[in-house]
């Protein structure tokens, strides 16, 4: 009986495992990414409605710290108020080169403290 070569059996599992592998590894970096802007985002659009409500800034204001500080911005909505601001944002993400819509949906309102939810 003729014996199989064990180091020619081990290549092609590691030929065949390889991309598969690295496949893995560039859907978790993708995925990671995409992760770190929306809570980037998120953080921001909540900066943006306690200082709006800290100092009472107009509409046009807070339209202009949304623009400065959130990236690619498909659709947005900001509607203000003496004890209330809510923002909707529609962002573009690219995911393996397909565009990927993100929502955000926030309001603030400013009664004895500012308390800021989501959708």
């Amino acid at each position: 009986m003729k014996q199989l070569n064990n180091k020619a059996q081990v290549l092609v599992i590691f030929v065949i495992l390889l991309p598969i592998i690295l496949l893995l590894l560039l859907v978790t970096i993708e995925v990671g990414n995409i992760y770190i802007e929306k809570s980037k985002t998120k953080n921001t659009i909540k900066e943006i409605i306690t200082n709006g409500l800290n100092n009472n800034l107009p509409n046009d204001t807070i339209n202009t710290l949304v623009d400065m500080n959130i990236k690619n911005i498909k659709e947005k909505s900001i509607y203000t108020s003496e004890t209330e601001i809510e923002i909707n944002i529609t962002q573009n993400k690219k995911l393996f080169g397909r565009n990927l819509e993100i929502k955000y949906k926030y309001k603030g309102i400013k009664e004895d403290k500012i308390t800021i939810s989501e959708g």
